[in-house]
């Protein structure tokens, strides 16, 4: 069996750490999750933590970044397979039910920043924010070059729906619903 050399040791520390913050934080909320609770899930000491991250609001950061890039990624690898608008649409409103079925996230990145401890957590929190929404406005934009939205408007009008927490609870209407109703208008073509 190889061993592992110092670093990659420590990235799987770092791999494992993000894992069982990532659960932690959908599972309980942002208040509930502590980095014992992390460390413990992981495997790992308190230290552990630390030698990574510089607490609680630095994984929590790391985990919001990486959930949204592999959310974003799967996204568009599904909207490169649709190729007519009411494709892409359905391909959106599908997204948007799915996201919306997990509202313990929307409420944990709410409750984040209604507590971020200093003004850098609460402003990188809302750069990869706002980075999502710009990153899916400008795919979007690239394959309807007639519309008129900014980027990160179109984008942030289907993060929005997509995790809206009350679409979590309710019945009718659905996130997807809302998509349908409101990109069709958006989208020439």
């Amino acid at each position: 069996m190889t061993r592992l050399t110092r670093s990659e040791s420590q990235a799987l520390t770092r791999l494992r750490l993000l894992k069982s913050a990532r659960e932690l934080f959908r599972r309980d909320g942002y208040a509930v999750t502590s980095v014992d609770r992390i460390a413990e899930a992981a495997g790992y000491s308190k230290g552990a933590v630390y030698s990574n991250f510089e607490g609680k609001e630095a994984i929590f950061l790391a985990v919001l970044e990486s959930e949204s890039e592999e959310n974003l990624r799967e996204l568009l690898a599904r909207l490169e397979k649709a190729e007519e608008t009411a494709e892409i649409v359905t391909v959106l409103a599908d997204w948007a039910d799915e996201r919306s079925r997990f509202g313990g996230w929307s409420l944990t990145i709410l409750e984040h920043a209604r507590v971020a401890q200093g003004k850098d957590s609460l402003r990188r929190q809302e750069e990869i924010v706002r980075g999502q929404w710009r990153k899916l406005g400008s795919y979007l934009l690239g394959r309807f070059p007639a519309c008129r939205a900014a980027p990160e408007q179109l984008g942030a009008l289907l993060f929005e729906i997509a995790f809206a927490p009350a679409l979590t609870f309710v019945s009718a209407p659905r996130a997807g619903d809302l998509v349908r109703l409101a990109l069709p208008p958006l989208l020439p073509g």
